[in-house]
């Protein structure tokens, strides 16, 4: 893989990685350097990296790189009042009409938060894979190859991380 191709892989990859390294992190700076992190290593391996594969390839290397970050933190950083912008740019929420009321704009507002508290509950692997199928929108096979794991295994994380979605939801929701 020559430089081009590269910076091709980078232009078309950048901001899968770091959306996907800002939910496991929950904090905007990590996420860069852990995204620089993984193109670095891209790049050391370009010779080695087959194109069909690049996508899970980049973001199990990022994924790596993040559990290695919440092994050293040994804690998990929320989510502060500035991170909220950022947030506000990586959901994919079905939009309202094109001039909401200010009662729309407080009620989605408030679902948004209340989402990523129960995303910020969830372990990291099992927060890992949510994003990827629900806010990334990967097949299950894709997430398969990220985390190395079987097809069912990823979906019954799948399945078991919505359902305690739904748990913490309605107790977030009762507040």
């Amino acid at each position: 893989m020559n430089e081009k191709e590269f910076l091709e892989i980078v232009r078309m990859h950048q901001d899968k990685v770091y959306r996907h390294a800002f939910y496991l992190l929950k904090n905007s700076e990590d996420a860069k350097d852990i995204t620089q992190e993984t193109f670095i290593k891209a790049w050391q391996y370009r010779k080695k990296i087959r194109r069909e594969t690049v996508h899970s390839w980049l973001l199990k290397v990022a994924q790596n790189l993040c559990f290695n970050q919440l092994k050293k933190r040994k804690f998990q950083v929320h989510l502060s009042e500035e991170d909220g912008e950022t947030l506000e740019n990586l959901l994919n929420t079905h939009s309202y009409k094109s001039n909401p009321s200010p009662d729309e704009i407080a009620i989605k507002q408030e679902l948004k938060q209340l989402v990523h508290r129960a995303i910020d509950e969830l372990p990291p692997n099992m927060r890992s894979i949510i994003v990827m199928r629900e806010l990334e929108e990967m097949s299950y096979k894709e997430i398969a190859e990220v985390v190395n794991q079987p097809v069912n295994s990823v979906k019954s994380t799948v399945f078991r991380a919505r359902k305690k979605l739904r748990e913490i939801l309605n107790r977030l929701m009762e507040v």
